[in-house]
């Protein structure tokens, strides 16, 4: 029926601001393989829309992903071709886009209680550009980070965002605070040491403080970095060695090297303690 391929892309339109996502209580997942990831990680897909030259695409790869958002309970509809095409503004990752329902919020506290330790965290503040935030959570997820946390306005379920975390948003647990100072004050009640990455002037991660029960690295926006009141309020300012005359980091890079440096550090010995 006509009226609910339609019905069904003006909610998928809906949900790419964050009060429809409200409203509509899902976010948007595009392409073959971002529903095939979901199917793996157990997300529910609950609607999808297809193009008709992508429904009857006989290869096995489709028809598998067809056959298992099926079998999940996913109520599919097939739209004229041109219409996911627009929908999709002509990205060629499979012409197929799906609704999934918004998680619970996360308890930071309780899921770093039941983490295996050390519970490390990315913690990002300021970086609102959706491209960015999603590559965070994908370089969270593949560091072994418990957590990716948001302060402020940035929304990992922005369908850019999703896009960019190829999948990672499935397994990663994203915990939301509106503001630093509760955060910082629940990572010390919690035993976490706080790292703040800053541009220069800060201890070299190899020798920062690390507490056995993890590390929660703070990343700022790419112009301004981590405000200096936030920076100051964390146990250590962190900063990575870099050649004369260089700037900085992106905040992606930064923010890969850290968790990194913390594995590295865990697995060689060569950490600086605990305290």
């Amino acid at each position: 029926m006509e009226s609910a391929w339609r019905g069904l892309i003006a909610d998928i339109e809906r949900v790419a601001t964050p009060r429809g996502r409200e409203v509509v209580g899902c976010y948007s997942v595009e392409g073959t393989r971002l529903h095939e990831r979901a199917v793996r990680a157990g997300v529910q897909v609950e609607r999808a829309v297809v193009g008709k030259s992508y429904r009857e695409d006989r290869s096995d790869r489709i028809q598998a992903l067809l056959a298992d958002l099926d079998c999940n309970g996913c109520r599919l509809e097939t739209a004229p071709d041109e219409a996911v095409e627009t929908l999709t503004e002509g990205r060629s990752i499979g012409a197929i886009v799906g609704l999934v329902r918004l998680p619970a919020a996360v308890d930071l506290g309780q899921l770093v209680k039941s983490h295996e330790r050390p519970a490390d965290v990315l913690v990002v503040l300021g970086a609102d550009d959706p491209g960015n935030l999603g590559a965070l959570v994908r370089t969270a997820h593949a560091s072994g980070a418990a957590a990716l946390v948001t302060i402020g306005a940035g929304d990992v379920f922005h369908p850019k965002a999703v896009r960019t975390s190829m999948g990672s948003l499935f397994k990663l647990p994203v915990p939301r605070y509106r503001d630093a100072d509760a955060l910082i004050g629940e990572l010390a009640h919690l035993g976490l040491t706080s790292w703040g990455a800053v541009a220069r002037d800060g201890t070299a991660p190899s020798k920062a403080e690390r507490r056995p029960a993890g590390v929660a690295v703070f990343v700022g926006g790419e112009a301004f970095g981590l405000p200096d009141a936030v920076a100051a309020a964390l146990d250590q300012r962190v900063s990575i060695p870099m050649p004369a005359g260089v700037d900085s980091f992106s905040v992606n890079a930064a923010a890969a090297i850290l968790l990194y440096e913390l594995r590295r550090g865990r697995c060689d010995g060569s950490s600086s303690g605990s305290s």
